[in-house]
């Protein structure tokens, strides 16, 4: 069972927010897999209460493939308002298209579910605006070290252990006079790792 009591708190609903989870099998984790073929699971959690119930959903799901599966929850809530009208827009295009004959687009007509979740993954739809540093190949010592520098900028959310490192989730700042001695990624709408989902 995956513990999520720490994203209870750390996630902020209401109104038209949701948060995505995604079980991801990542091509390096999982020999003979392609990278463009590796599996994806998504779901969408609409409060807090239903953050456990959602991994458990994606664990289960994600023992019919042979893969190894990491869990991971968007850093930003997603707008699921502005998504259904991003979608639209999207499938009136699509529909255009196939009046004058492209056949390309004829498959999203059969998984309009799947192409919602992905426009509601995009950086147009997020309702938020967290930073995750990722830290590869760190320490607990180097993660203390850039939480002490990043305080003195912002607050920090959110510091979570991963398979490589560490990630730590902060509020926006302006990033661009930030310094500190730690090597790390920033990622302006990023994923945060939950758990591995080992079935």
């Amino acid at each position: 069972m995956v513990d999520v009591t720490p994203f209870e708190e750390y996630c902020e609903f209401g109104g038209d927010r949701v948060y995505l989870l995604l079980a991801i099998a990542r091509a390096k984790e999982n020999e003979g897999t392609a990278g463009d073929a590796a599996p994806t699971l998504r779901r969408v959690v609409e409060e807090a209460a239903d953050l456990a119930r959602t991994a458990a959903e994606l664990e289960h799901a994600a023992d019919r493939f042979d893969e190894r599966f990491r869990l991971y929850l968007t850093a930003n809530a997603r707008d699921a308002l502005k998504a259904t009208f991003e979608l639209r827009r999207s499938m009136d295009d699509w529909l255009e298209g196939r009046i004058h004959g492209d056949e390309g687009v004829r498959p999203k007509f059969r998984r309009v579910d799947r192409e919602f979740l992905s426009t509601l993954q995009s950086d147009a739809c997020r309702d938020g605006t967290n930073f995750v540093f990722d830290l590869d190949d760190a320490t607990a010592a180097d993660r203390d070290a850039l939480v002490d520098d990043l305080r003195g900028h912002t607050g920090v959310a959110l510091a979570r252990e991963t398979p490589n490192g560490f990630h730590v989730v902060t509020d926006p700042f302006d990033y661009t006079d930030f310094t500190t001695g730690v090597d790390y990624e920033l990622k302006t709408d990023g994923l945060i790792f939950v758990s591995y989902l080992d079935g």
